[in-house]
């Protein structure tokens, strides 16, 4: 499970960060690489996560829905 939100890089522009949630059991080795790779292959190189963090969990609502605005606030509180 993953969920993209933007970030704002050193210059200032806002760039794809990515959270993404790991099946139990599933190891996070070169993960990023890989990631940033398949992305960039199939969706295109400028859409890429800059920046990857695996999470237990995403924050949902009641109806399963994942709640980005709570990844883009802990983003900021941490800055």
């Amino acid at each position: 499970e993953a969920a993209v939100v933007p970030e704002a890089d050193p210059e200032g522009l806002l760039k794809p960060k990515a959270f993404v949630v790991l099946r139990a059991g599933a190891k996070s080795d070169d993960l990023h690489e890989v990631l940033k790779e398949h992305v960039k292959q199939k969706i295109g190189p400028w859409k890429y996560p800059r920046w990857i963090d695996v999470v237990d969990s995403l924050p949902k609502t009641a109806t399963g829905k994942i709640q980005r605005f709570k990844l883009r606030d802990s983003e900021t509180a941490k800055s």
